[in-house]
């Protein structure tokens, strides 16, 4: 009575702890605890009262196994006894020190009875109870899982070491462990104290067995490196010393370690010590000892040794060769023959094969080796063939020693007959089969495929012919064998011919192989049993049979159809011999030929006289299952093979009596059909189908698992295949052939009607394994039932399919669930699978939850998760709601797993669970919303008690259950916490729950509301436009007047005030959706006009019901409009498609709506939006194309021209995807709209040629021949100039590519523009000013690609170039004094208008240029009115193009929503502080923090509204940067002077080191922030004497007017004046020279300098080195003479080297490198002029040598000097050494180090190598270009970089041409004529003829030529290397450069030229010594003129 009232006690305190707080959990748990712990002492602490309860024979269950039933049911029904998750925080500390002991305790009392040896019985609940209190854990307190988990494997080490003590010496009991410790001092009064002792060594081995169960069960959640490799260790060392029962435990816990995280790393040494000696024990069988753990022993190795490439990686050699050795040694010994469990000797024969198969050959030891183990192996296996009564594991060992051989004498026939690498032989090589498999195709081109040819593995392997030998004694020994060996015998035959059949296919077929005979045969063809040899085994085999005169005859029948299925196996590949076939057709008929001898079919057959006697001798010892065997066999047989007699045998077997002959009759039908033909077909109808009524459910199995092979051999698609297997299969080799489609095109679909009779196999009362065999076949039927038909028997079929998801049996259910994903695939559209699916899916869900069926329900959501991941459109919604409405299950098993389904139906679909939320949002949303409500409303109506407080306290519970299902929810799509999932869902959650217009809707309101800390009334007010949209577009009339009701009393705000509080955004959100709703979204629109604020821009009726109106009133927002859709098109939100999709459509209904005279406004903010669509042209190109096609419609013809090429380039990513619909677009611009786009079509040059586009192309041909006519390669090149200045990025690109190719086509025209006359043509002036503007560009790419045009010109001659009319940066124009200039204002808005239109494919930044533009437009008033202002006259300034683009800024409505920037944390100065790393980045913000310092009103509200634009392009703000400083200069103080002082001179000082860091940008910030700094010191320049100038005027009018009132005015700007200058005088003039000389910009550093000598007085003479040093890099040697004369002192070392470099004498130069290298031989910079000399010298080889031996004393310098001899090498053409120093040091990247890298390249002919490196080479001279481009004198400034280009050019022709050569194309060089040029030398002449008369200019190119020319071959070529040498001569001594002359003739000499003479005279001639030319011009004249 008392324990049924402390039981009864149990149930309260349960609930009372379910309904408890957090805070009160601690005292309520305690109750509960206590009746439990008083259970436990009671019952289970005295292990001797369970030991005899469990011992009393009654019919009751012990007290014990109830207790412990109970215990495990509270563990999983009342969890918070042991743990709640809400008190894990730091403030719950005790509470959870109190689960911790609690649990400890009852631990510590179940492991007492889990060490009692005499409760056995209960030792499996006991860990089952333990496993399950663990796993708790794991879920709600994983801190506390973690300290159990390291106490039980503390539990185990400690049983582990004692069963070590205890083999070494005598161990004394018992024996205390001290575990799971509960500490006296802390516990309450019911934790009784009690220890763990072990008692016996049984009672440690039971204990340590229970701990061994807990750890495996726990493992997953406690899997880290230390843990695990302390359980390993503790495992191996249990399976080395445990008994049999602990060998078994510890196996599979280092299976489970295996099989979760992979064979531990660093443990190999224990488990092969523990593993080797389990596999020594076997030679000292036990059998009842190892059948204990032999299961386990399988699955062990099989986890280890995987049976994968690369698996022996993860093991050392030593261990794997101690494994093999320990193998050989079982084998030998012969314990492997005396081992009869089959699990140890099939895993012993596994071992063996990964070793072979899968450890390269020589990995664990020798070749040799291994090849004598193996050998040794396999022959003590032969010779046990034919000894015993049943030897097939003896199979597995041979089979993967010959498959090894076989592969090998594969391999070197193919080295043998292929012209390719040799391959190495060997006993069993590393390539794997399949790798030789790839490789015989090839094979087969060099082997005549009619006979293929033959290797006889006899003479190939030794183990085959000892084999082949056992067989002919064998053979030998039938004829007269005694009948007691005659099984043996009979044996041996089986087991070599099934090796014989295992290894032909095995080698020779790879993967699933294809049993029918190919029409070509292979290639090769290993032939391991001839065709005579099969036929004398079958005819050894009946004569033995028809002769013997045993009594046992069944094993022999048994062992000859082995031989028969090995035989037949054989040839399944090739037509055998006729008589085989017979031979082995009448012995198959035996058990059936003495009933049925007198038919017909018999009499057919022609089988041997003596048959029927035969068979009335063996018939009787046929079993049913051997009868089965021989029909299925019979069906193998070729079709003319007794074709009647088979058919009939078939029709006897399906009526048989026995079940395993139907079986196997049914199994072997579609073989049978297959092989006999159509005609064979009636068979089904006749015989097959009466079997559907057969009782036995396995032939009803068997029938239901055929229906996918008959399908194939009806729609005439069938072929036999081979089911995979490398190892040797148990059993009949025959069973693996099968029949599956030929995949030979489009299967044959064929009516459902043939399977209407099956669909009875699929009733829910037959037997599931029967279904389960039909479903396997789904895919079969899948691929030839058209499932789209809408027949009846297609219906049925469907249906009957769909019916089994609910299915009576579990496992049916699941593999239909695995299946659908067929039936999905197979099916497209909508249709009636689909209203299927759906409608069944929905039925079963209600009968599960009515019968409460938890597997059926779990079942059901696996096949929603299938569908869901299977199917596209509406069925991917459905599921997820399906999985989303079981997640909120009470059912914590259906949760768990339709929360596991959601997940992996995002991993499906490749999303991340938030992404794949978004897309899905809508639809979750709506379902979140009905749930919640609807649950709230029955909870409510449901609540017993109707009174006030009673609905308040169920709409509080209601509040925390909606709640607990957000978070749910939230959790599952992965977001962090339910604050975070509520702000994303907000927008859609509120317009479904307004749309109820409820008092629960305002209930879960305040509820979201509270959670999110927030106003109800403020998120109601903050998302009513996403509410209103969704109420306009979804609600009827009366639903809407109702909603907007109850907004109105949620707000307490009328509904005029709530429309007008975001109005602009109530327009975007509605016309989001105008593509959908379109009548909904125009009634909506009309309300918004309806209340539309009196000052709004459309002055219209307020009652719009046509779209003209509609129009009218929405043109004043459609800026606003656009800039929203761009938003919406940006969103990088991934699963948002169907979100752009909405857009791309509502943007089409938009402008059909705005129609042309609005849309034409906003063209090119339109053009930009549909820009920002093309993203998405893969996702919906039709889309993509039709909102194109709906633009260009609605655009007025006029405007078609000057948008032409804008449109077309957009288009041309659309032409591979969708080329009927973009040519419907092309068609209509360029065809039916001739006559408007005529004087645009010269901008398409760039369509490419597209079968779709062919009227297009004619109009451009008709096009270009009328023009051609007229137009010379000048009017070409106009062209390609307003092409590449086009603002259209990606034409400006298209120009530049279609320019570059011109001038290479045209080139001798070129070159006749440039050199006929002594100036250049205009247009080529032109084109490089042009171009040289372009190195400006914003875009990479068409930067690169004005470099790469520029060196297609030509480095033409400065000198000869006409620059004076076309200044690069307007240097020439009128000075801008400031922002009250109209000049200014003027400027800014035209490059504004530059930059609009520049990123027609940038949003963000048009958006950008955009709001600049409207608000400069506000803020200058500029405007067309109707009196004369200066906003007027600015407006009507710009010309007509501009004033359209300006015109909609005018009334657009742009905010600007930056943040207030806190300028007070920058990193000053900004150049090269993280944020000033890129020069766009710091110009960027440079500017922006200077702006914030400007305190002119106006200036600062210009300045700030370009702020947006500033940050994306940096045109703009170079533009403003020198007004900006201006005006920070005129209101700063002295402190933020200072502060630009420090930029600037952070800018211009020396390098910095944080600038090598930058690499690739270093170069392009230092130049181009250098030139920012000299623009803006300039304008303050200019600025400086325009204000005196203007004081000047001042004070002259002054004089005159006498007017005082000016004199304030003159004061402030006096002072304005002043603070400039001060400024300018801060900037230290020696400062700026230095910075100009580095910046290459000479002239600018004379003038620098000139002011610095002047203005501070300084005497010249201490700078005279600076400035000697500046005329030498001006190649000025007058000047450098100059400085030399005006110094007094001597001259330093360093001074007389720039005086002798200027002039040409290097020699000189090198001696005083060398004089101050031995002063200071620490100086790299000494080493470099050394280096450089003796390279001008050209003394080439000396380089590399001096450099060797520098860097031999001097490593750290390889950077430095390694750029030296990588010049050397490649223009001595040495390309070895070339490559050694290139791989030496990979961070230089000097201009020599470049060249040699593209003609390394070059030399390699690789091809993407060298156009990378190409690119690369011509990015780094774009660079100073794109600088030096910014002020006047670009050109001459630029020259070096130019000249670079010009190389570049040719190198890359030249590389082509190379390419053409090695491919034999037109036969280059080698096939020129001698005096003939190559074609990589067209034109060379002529190009360098244009460039500048300099040494410095041409000899750079003229070594490049001679490497080109070197790269080349052919005595061509050698001449023209001497012709160049020749030329670098003159070139020499023309600039005075004698020495470099010497050594280019000295190198001339070897190519005999006969103007050699003449040059070498004239050399000697300019050196003064005139008769030594006179006497080598009179030689040479007698050697060339004899």
């Amino acid at each position: 009575m008392e324990q049924g009232l402390e039981m009864s006690a149990m149930i309260p305190a349960l609930q009372e702890l379910a309904s408890a707080s957090s805070e009160e959990y601690d005292h309520t748990v305690q109750k509960p605890r206590q009746i439990l712990c008083q259970f436990i002492d009671r019952i289970l602490t005295d292990v001797d009262v369970v030991a005899l309860d469990l011992c009393k024979k009654t019919s009751a269950e012990p007290a014990c196994v109830m207790l412990l039933d109970f215990v495990q049911h509270i563990i999983k029904s009342s969890s918070l006894m042991f743990i709640n998750p809400a008190c894990q925080s730091e403030q719950y500390k005790d509470v959870e020190n109190s689960c911790r002991d609690f649990s400890k305790w009852i631990l510590v009392r179940l492991l007492r009875i889990a060490a009692a040896p005499e409760c056995a019985s209960l030792h499996g609940k006991i860990s089952s109870v333990i496993c399950s209190l663990l796993q708790l854990f794991r879920a709600k307190g994983p801190v506390v899982f973690a300290v159990f988990g390291r106490e039980f494997i503390g539990t185990v080490q400690d049983l582990v070491r004692l069963q070590t003590q205890s083999a070494v010496s005598p161990q004394k009991w018992p024996v205390l462990v001290e575990r799971f410790g509960v500490s006296p001092a802390d516990a309450v009064v019911y934790l009784t104290p009690t220890t763990l002792q072990i008692t016996s060594g049984a009672s440690a081995q039971a204990l340590l067995a229970a701990a061994l169960t807990v750890l495996a069960d726990m493992l997953q959640g406690m899997f880290f490196p230390r843990e695990v490799g302390q359980i390993w260790d503790a495992s191996c060392s249990v399976l080395c010393g445990g008994g049999p029962g602990l060998k078994a435990l510890s196996m599979v816990l280092l299976t489970r370690i295996v099989t979760l995280g992979g064979f531990p790393e660093g443990h190999s040494q224990v488990f092969f010590a523990a593993y080797l000696s389990l596999l020594d024990s076997f030679s000292s069988y036990k059998e009842s000892e190892v059948r204990t753990y032999s299961a386990e022993f399988q699955q062990l190795t099989r986890c280890v040794f995987v049976s994968e490439r690369g698996a022996h990686a993860r093991f050392e050699r030593v261990h794997l060769s101690m494994l093999m050795e320990s193998l050989h040694r079982l084998v030998l010994s012969g314990a492997v023959e005396q081992i009869k469990l089959e699990e140890i000797r099939t895993t012993l024969c596994e071992i063996f094969c990964f070793i072979l198969e899968f450890v390269p050959l020589g990995y664990e030891s020798a070749a040799l080796i291994r090849r004598e183990r193996v050998t040794a192996v396999c022959k003590a296996m032969v010779n046990a063939i034919g000894i015993q009564r049943d030897q097939r594991y003896v199979e597995g060992y041979l089979c993967a020693a010959l498959r090894a051989e076989g592969l090998a004498a594969l391999q070197d026939l193919q080295s043998s007959v292929c012209d390719s690498v040799e391959t190495p032989r060997g006993y069993a090589e590393e390539i794997p089969a399949k790798r030789m498999h790839l490789s015989l195709p090839a094979l087969s081109g060099k082997v005549a495929t009619t006979q293929p040819v033959e290797v006889e593995m006899r003479s190939r392997s030794e183990v085959w012919a000892a084999a082949l030998a056992l067989l002919e004694k064998l053979l030998k020994k039938l004829k007269d064998c005694p009948a007691q060996q005659c099984v043996n015998l009979m044996e041996g035959l089986a087991v070599i011919l099934h090796l014989a059949a295992v290894c032909s296919n095995a080698v020779q077929v790879p993967g699933e192989k294809t049993a029918d005979p190919s029409p070509v045969a292979h290639a090769a063809r290993l032939v391991w049993l001839k065709t005579e040899v099969l036929a004398q085994v079958v005819e050894s085999c009946r004569s033995f049979m028809a002769n013997t005169s045993r009594d046992d005859l069944e094993p022999l029948v048994d062992r000859t159809v082995r031989i028969l299925d090995a035989v037949l196996y054989l040839t399944i590949h090739s037509e055998p011999d006729s008589s085989l076939c017979r031979s082995v057709c009448a012995l198959l008929s035996v058990p059936w030929v003495s009933e049925h001898s007198s038919l017909s079919a018999y009499q057919l057959a022609s089988f041997p006289v003596g048959l029927t006697g035969l068979s009335q001798k063996l018939a009787p010892a046929y079993s049913p299952q051997t009868r089965a065997r021989c029909a299925f066999l019979l069906a193998l047989l070729p079709r003319q093979a007794c074709p009647e007699w088979r058919s009939a045998v078939f029709r006897w077997t399906l009526q048989s009596q026995s079940e395993s002959e139907r079986c196997s009759a049914v199994r072997g039908f579609p073989i049978l059909l297959h092989r006999l033909g159509v005609k064979s077909y009636s068979l089904i109808h006749d015989v097959l189908l009466t079997r559907l009524q057969d009782t036995c459910s396995r032939v009803k199995a068997e029938l239901a698992g055929i229906t996918g092979a008959l399908l194939c051999c009806l729609s005439e698609s069938s072929q036999l295949r081979l089911s995979e297997g490398n190892k040797a299969p148990s059993g009949f080799l025959c069973e693996r052939v099968s029949v599956s489609d030929a995949h030979s095109g489009r299967p044959t679909t064929i009516g459902a009607s043939i399977l209407t009779p099956f669909l009875q196999l699929l009733r829910p009362s037959e037997d599931q394994k029967v279904k389960q065999a039909f479903i396997e076949n789904i895919s079969h039927l899948c691929k030839h039932v058209d499932l789209g038909s809408s027949d009846p028997d297609t219906k049925a079929l469907l249906t009957a399919l769909v019916n089994l998801i609910e299915d009576p049996h579990q496992d049916v259910r699941m593999l239909f669930s695995q299946n659908i994903r067929n039936l999905l695939q197979s099916w497209s559209g909508d249709g009636f699978l689909k209203e299927l699916l759906v409608s069944r899916l929905k039925e079963a869900y209600t009968n599960a939850k009515t019968a409460r069926n938890t597997e059926l329900k779990t079942s059901l959501i696996l096949t929603t998760g299938e569908i869901g991941r299977a199917a596209e459109g509406n069925l991917v919604s459905f599921a997820l709601l399906r999985l989303l409405h079981c997640l909120l299950s009470k059912s914590t098993q259906v949760s768990v797993v339709a929360h596991t389904e959601i997940q992996a139906l995002a991993t499906s679909r490749e999303l991340k669970l938030q992404s794949f939320f978004n897309q899905y949002r809508n639809p979750v949303c709506q379902f979140l919303v009905e749930s919640l409500h609807s649950r709230h409303v029955s909870a409510l109506r449901c609540t017993p008690d109707q009174s006030s407080e009673a609905l308040q306290e169920e709409a509080a519970h209601q509040r925390e259950v909606a709640l607990d299902i957000l978070s749910h929810v939230a959790h599952v799509f992965d977001f962090p916490d339910l604050n975070r999932f509520l702000n994303r869902t907000l927008q859609v959650l509120l317009p479904y729950l307004a749309a109820k217009a409820s008092p629960t809707a305002s209930a879960l309101i305040r509820t979201i509301a509270k959670q999110l800390n927030v106003n109800r009334r403020e998120i109601l007010i903050n998302n009513f436009k996403y509410i209103f949209s969704h109420l306009v577009c979804s609600c009827t009339k009366e639903e809407l007047e109702r909603a907007f009701h109850y907004l109105k009393s949620e707000t307490e705000i009328e509904l005029g005030s709530l429309l007008r509080q975001d109005f602009q955004g109530l327009h975007n959100e509605l016309l989001l959706r105008l593509g959908e709703h379109y009548q909904q979204v125009f009634n909506g629109l009309a309300i918004l006009a309806s209340f539309a604020s009196s000052d709004d821009p459309y002055q219209g009726p307020r009652d719009i019901s046509t779209p003209e109106h509609m129009a009218d009133y929405l043109q004043p927002k459609l800026l606003g409009i656009l800039a929203f859709f761009n938003m919406q098109l940006l969103s990088s939100s991934a699963g948002e498609k169907e979100k752009k999709k909405m857009a791309l459509n509502s943007l089409m209904a938009l402008m059909k709506l705005m129609g042309s005279k609005h849309i034409s406004s906003v063209r090119v903010k339109m053009m930009t939006t549909l820009r920002t669509g093309l993203r998405y042209k893969e996702d919906f190109p039709q889309l993509c194309c039709q909102t194109w096609d709906c633009f260009v419609r609605c655009l007025d013809p006029p405007y078609l021209g000057p948008l032409l090429s804008h449109v077309i380039v957009a288009l041309l990513p659309l032409i591979p995807i969708q080329p009927k619909e973009t040519a419907v677009i092309m068609h209509y611009l360029i065809v039916e709209n001739r006559e408007e786009v005529e004087d645009f079509l010269h901008e398409i040059y760039f369509l490419p040629d597209h079968p779709e586009l062919k009227n297009v192309h004619k109009v451009l041909q008709d096009y270009r021949k009328q023009t051609s006519k007229s137009t010379d390669l000048q009017a070409a090149l106009q062209l390609s100039m307003r092409a590449i200045q086009h603002e259209n990025v990606d034409v400006r690109v298209h120009a530049l590519t279609s320019l570059k190719e011109m001038m290479y086509k045209n080139q001798d025209a070129l070159l006749k523009h440039i050199l006929d006359s002594e100036t250049v043509e205009p247009v080529i002036s032109q084109l490089v000013t042009v171009l040289l503007r372009g190195c400006q560009d914003v875009n990479p790419e068409a930067r690169l690609l004005c470099g790469e045009c520029l060196g297609e010109l030509g480095a033409v001659d400065p000198g000869r170039l006409d620059m004076t009319t076309t200044h690069t940066q307007g240097s020439g124009a009128v000075f801008v004094s400031g922002i009250d200039d109209p000049n200014f204002a003027f400027g800014l808005l035209t490059e504004l208008t530059r930059t609009f239109l520049a990123y027609a494919d940038n949003v963000r930044a048009q958006d950008a240029a955009a709001y600049a533009m409207q608000e400069l437009l506000s803020i200058f008033e500029c405007h067309e009115g109707r009196t004369d202002s200066p906003g007027r006259r600015l407006w009507r300034r710009f010309p007509e193009q501009i004033q359209e683009i300006l015109e909609p800024h005018l009334n657009s409505r742009y905010k600007s929503s930056q943040k207030v920037v806190n300028w007070s944390k920058l990193t000053k100065p900004i150049y090269l502080s993280s944020r000033g790393s890129k020069f766009s980045d710091w110009s960027a913000t440079w500017a922006g923090y200077l702006i914030s310092k400007v305190r002119h009103e106006l200036a600062s509200k210009v300045f700030n509204c370009c702020s947006f634009i500033i940050k994306h392009d940096y045109k703009v703000t170079i533009y403003l940067l020198p007004h900006i400083l201006v005006y920070v200069l005129l209101g700063s103080t002295l402190d933020e002077q200072r502060e630009v002082t420090e930029e600037m001179m952070a800018v211009l000082q020396e390098d910095d080191p944080r600038l090598a860091q930058l690499q690739e940008n270093a170069s392009s910030l230092s130049q181009l922030s250098t030139q920012t700094v000299f623009s803006m010191l300039d304008h303050l320049t200019q600025w400086g004497r325009h204000k005196l100038q203007t004081l000047s005027t001042a004070k002259t009018s002054g004089r005159h007017t006498r007017d005082q009132t000016q004199t304030p005015a003159s004061g402030v700007e006096s002072s304005e004046y002043q603070c400039v200058v001060s400024f300018l005088n801060r900037i230290p003039q020696d400062v700026l020279a230095k910075a100009s000389f580095r910046s290459k910009a000479y002239t600018r550093a004379v003038m620098h300098f000139e002011s610095f000598i002047r203005e501070k007085k300084q005497n010249i003479q201490d700078h005279l080195t600076f400035l000697q040093a500046l005329y030498a890099a001006m190649h000025e040697p007058d000047g450098v003479r100059g400085v030399n004369a005006l110094r007094k002192e001597e001259p330093s070392l360093r001074e007389q080297i720039l005086q002798h470099e200027s002039i040409g004498l290097l020699r000189e130069s090198t001696a005083c490198y060398d004089r101050a290298i031995q002063l200071e031989s620490d100086q790299i910079v000494h080493y470099h002029g050394v280096m450089s000399s003796m390279l001008g010298l050209g003394q080439l080889s000396t380089v590399m040598t001096q450099v060797n031996g520098v860097l031999a004393n001097r490593p750290q310098w390889k950077s430095d000097l390694n750029t030296y001899r990588v010049e050397a090498a490649w223009k001595l053409s040495k390309w070895d050494l070339l490559e050694d120093y290139l791989a030496s040091d990979h961070k230089s990247n000097t201009w020599g180090v470049r060249l040699g890298q593209l003609l390394l390249t070059a030399k390699k002919q690789a091809s993407e190598a060298f156009q990378e490196k190409l690119k690369l080479a011509r990015k780094e001279q774009v660079v100073p270009l794109s600088a030096a481009s910014f002020e006047c004198g670009t050109y001459q400034r630029g020259y070096e970089y130019i000249v670079r280009l010009h190389m570049l050019s040719e190198l890359e022709h030249a590389f082509t041409q190379l390419q053409k050569e090695s491919g034999g194309a037109g036969g280059g060089t080698r096939s020129a004529a001698r005096g003939s040029k190559p074609e990589l030398m067209l034109n060379w002449d002529a190009r360098l003829l244009m460039t500048q008369n300099s040494f410095r200019a041409k000899e750079p190119i003229l070594a490049l030529r001679r490497a080109l020319l070197n790269l080349s071959k052919g005595s061509v070529c050698e001449e023209q290397v001497g012709e160049c040498w020749l030329q670098s001569a003159r070139v020499a001594r023309r600039a005075g450069h004698h020495q470099t002359a010497f050594n280019a003739l000295l190198n001339a000499q070897n190519s005999h030229i006969s103007e050699l003479f003449v040059e070498k005279a004239k050399w000697l001639w300019s050196k003064g010594d005139v008769h030594q030319a006179l006497i080598v011009l009179q030689k040479g004249g007698e050697a060339v003129l004899p």
